[in-house]
């Protein structure tokens, strides 16, 4: 992989516990409360916003490791699907955000610091 900037990403998914946060996730008051439109309107920016970037094949290959482990680790705690394909989700945006050096945006800034501080976005 060519952008070593996402072994803070690899590393906080080594970490066993990091999902732990979920066992007390109401699951369907979350999915709602992401379905609001503050919500899906800034997640989907961001998502449009790099459509039209380039990655490497090997960093598309890298962040889809990275999206399988997250969606793996937390289905393993919440045993849910629909999060765990919204945390998968996350990952890819925070990934390829980090990617394009764009640290400063809605994915790193709200997303990333969530995970990091051991909450589920919404």
């Amino acid at each position: 992989m060519s952008n070593n900037k996402l072994a803070e990403v690899e590393n906080f998914l080594s970490s066993a516990s990091i999902f732990d946060f979920l066992k007390t996730l109401d699951a369907d008051s979350a999915l709602d409360s992401r379905d609001e439109p503050e919500f899906d309107d800034a997640w989907m920016k961001e998502f449009n916003s790099l459509k039209n970037e380039s990655f490497d094949a090997d960093d598309i290959e890298y962040i889809n490791s990275l999206r399988e482990k997250a969606f793996k680790l937390s289905f393993r705690v919440i045993n849910n699907s629909e999060i765990s394909s919204r945390i998968s989700d996350d990952f890819e945006l925070i990934a390829k955000s980090i990617v394009v050096g764009k640290d400063n945006n809605w994915a790193v800034s709200y997303l990333w610091s969530s995970y990091k501080g051991g909450k589920f976005p919404q």
